[in-house]
């Protein structure tokens, strides 16, 4: 039996702001950087088979943060494209309500195969997720993994981790940043949602925002 510890990147301005961020490389601010202390710290004295995290800036961050805190290490951390926020194209760096009105309501249609001008769509986001949790099953089937990345990516990647529909995706909350979901692999190959979101390490801080 092992854990897979998704942990979302911690704020930026961006997300403060509530712009679209996707594939544009945002560094954390200094709040965010403070959350992803704090995530470390409570991650400390796990001991990881391997450390993943996106490749982009506010992913690349917070894992270093978070493993420099470690009691177990040191670790390698591999930068994966697949853990990437899903692409929102032309669209980002516009705030949520700067978005054009007819993009806003596709999107709350809950199509998951339309894509924004220049961007992917969520099923394209869901199959390279897909990708990366066979890896990780193959790779570490009874190792704990360390997972850096994104709110929308994440929600992807438990999809395919819990070999549930991918129509699921719209059933997931979006998660707060730094905070950690945790996915149980058994040792009959079953896998289960442990925790969700669970920010409780950061309640003396300030709200996170959700924005992706």
């Amino acid at each position: 039996m092992n854990d897979w510890y998704l942990i979302r990147h911690g704020e930026t301005t961006w997300n403060a702001e509530r712009r679209v961020q996707g594939h544009t490389d945002v560094p954390l601010h200094d709040g965010g950087r403070e959350q992803a202390l704090r995530t470390g710290q409570r991650l400390a004295d796990i001991r990881f088979g391997a450390v993943y995290s996106s490749d982009l800036i506010r992913a690349r961050e917070t894992a270093e943060i978070i493993v420099a805190a470690s009691n177990t290490g040191p670790y390698e951390i591999v930068f994966d494209e697949r853990l990437r926020e899903v692409s929102f194209g032309e669209l980002e760096g516009k705030t949520w309500t700067e978005m054009d009105e007819g993009i806003r309501a596709v999107q709350n249609e809950r199509n998951l195969d339309f894509a924004p001008p220049g961007g992917e769509s969520y099923r394209e986001m869901l199959d390279r997720l897909g990708e990366f949790a066979e890896m990780l099953k193959e790779r570490h089937p009874n190792e704990d993994v360390l997972v850096v990345g994104h709110g929308a990516a994440f929600r992807a990647l438990a999809v395919r981790m819990l070999d549930l529909p991918d129509e699921t995706f719209w059933s997931l909350s979006g998660l707060r940043s730094a905070s950690i979901s945790r996915v149980r692999r058994r040792d009959d190959g079953r896998t289960a949602l442990f925790a969700w979101s669970d920010a409780g390490h950061l309640e003396s801080l300030l709200p996170a925002v959700s924005a992706r």
